[in-house]
């Protein structure tokens, strides 16, 4: 697997209009370029939308206060649907969690949607 600088070079080969953003259609080639193999159907596999997940959380914000206990959300993460490593989950709440032990749900997705590399350099 390349290293994040070595996928950011890959990613920029491909950003045309150098804004960090490509065209949906060139994900395939970017994710090929940096050694991986996926099917065309893995790459125009319909991802959820920000709503999508929205309405997803809801079901476990038991108070509807727009927060779902961090324990609960790393089960989810852990257990439920494409499942990712203890490490994965603990990068990904990093910071998220209040000091009651809750995460606001809507922007935890927005983090996640946004992706692993940040606007600015």
């Amino acid at each position: 697997m390349p290293s994040q600088d070595q996928l950011k070079e890959i990613f920029n080969l491909y950003d045309e209009e150098l804004d960090g953003k490509i065209d949906g259609t060139q994900i395939g080639d970017v994710v090929r370029a940096a050694g991986l193999k996926p099917t065309n159907a893995m790459v125009t596999k319909e991802q959820g939308t920000y709503a999508d997940f929205v309405e997803g959380l809801k079901v476990f914000d038991k108070e509807e206060c727009g927060k779902i206990l961090s324990a609960e959300l790393r089960h989810i993460l852990l257990a439920l649907g494409e499942r990712l490593t203890a490490d994965e989950v603990d990068e990904i709440l990093k910071g998220a969690e209040d000091a009651e032990g809750l995460i606001k749900y809507e922007d935890f997705i927005k983090k996640v949607l946004a992706g692993p590399f940040p606007d600015s350099d």
